[in-house]
């Protein structure tokens, strides 16, 4: 586990998520894709979204916020830079269509790590342990979003290490225009949307929808569609809550044979009919978040330009 020491100071932190919301005055909306579970296939579908909208000629980035296993860059076909000194800043690297990614690979890990220990509860007489892995996670996210040199952009997608504590984390630095779910079809997955559904109305959360990946097997060779879960559990828990399920998608050998080599699928399969299904789900994604962001400012229109490129 890479453990980021240097960041655990909490006043540190809060110093940090203060630059961090000045600093992203210049993107105009902020998505979180988040999951419940690892193994959803979360990152993959981020890189294929933000390569849709970078693919109508809007400026996007992503930031690759699984601190402990970053794949995004992998994804992309990009190579990790040098690190910089944290007093330079973070400089993104370009990616395919322009994406700027900046990924928690581009920070120095702590060498040694530090020593942790453990305070067992039942002695009163110790003091409370101050959860230095969660804090450093926490910490080095903030000072990420607040030294990268993001520039200008019309959306900066955030990719999260699965589960809720992350998304709570990312909230506590700044809060997102909207946040997009991403799950399997499986009972596992719906038990841990119904804990994130549970705490969105008391931390605000603008849940924008729910993507369930991984419905079916795509079956290339024999041109069907074979179901990989017992299906409905979590398009039950979503109904249940108002949210909408944006898409369903099948899990397709190419997708995850594109993703090992660095290309992005939409791109390489683009008359695929899950390619198909990906540019639907970034144009709905774009409607939701356009409509979150016209309350608070001027909406960013994506989806005409969406359509003219993938058409």
């Amino acid at each position: 586990m890479r453990i980021f020491g240097e960041l655990q100071d909490g006043d540190r932190v809060e110093a940090d998520a203060a630059r961090a919301r000045l600093n992203l005055a210049s993107v105009k909306s902020l998505l979180a894709v988040a999951s419940p579970k690892g193994g959803s296939g979360k990152s993959a579908l981020t890189v294929n979204l933000a390569a849709t909208l970078a693919s109508a000629g809007r400026k996007v980035g992503i930031v690759d916020a699984d601190l402990n296993a970053p794949s995004v860059t992998a994804m992309l076909g990009v190579k990790v830079p040098r690190y910089l000194p944290m007093t330079e800043g973070i400089e993104p690297v370009s990616g395919p269509l322009g994406i700027r990614v900046v990924s928690g690979e581009f920070l120095p890990e702590v060498q040694p790590p530090p020593p942790i220990s453990f305070v067992e509860l039942a002695d009163t007489r110790a003091e409370p342990a101050r959860e230095p892995l969660e804090a450093s996670h926490g910490g080095a996210l903030a000072r990420m979003l607040a030294q990268t040199r993001f520039g200008n952009l019309d959306l900066l997608v955030v990719d999260l290490a699965p589960g809720f504590d992350r998304l709570h984390r990312l909230a506590s630095v700044i809060m997102p225009t909207g946040v997009l779910l991403v799950t399997r079809a499986s009972g596992e997955d719906a038990r841990g949307l119904e804990r994130i559904l549970a705490a969105r109305e008391r931390l605000g959360l603008p849940l924008l929808g729910v993507v369930e990946n991984m419905v079916g097997f795509n079956c290339v060779n024999c041109r069907s569609v074979r179901p990989l879960f017992p299906e409905g559990q979590v398009s039950r828990v979503a109904r249940a809550a108002g949210i909408e399920i944006v898409a369903r998608l099948p899990f397709d050998p190419r997708f995850a044979e594109s993703t090992e080599r660095g290309r992005v699928f939409v791109q390489e399969y683009a008359d695929q009919p899950i390619a198909k299904q990906i540019v639907q789900m970034a144009r709905r994604v774009d409607a939701l978040i356009n409509a979150r962001a016209a309350e608070v400012r001027d909406p960013i229109v994506l989806s005409d330009a969406i359509e003219e490129t993938s058409g």
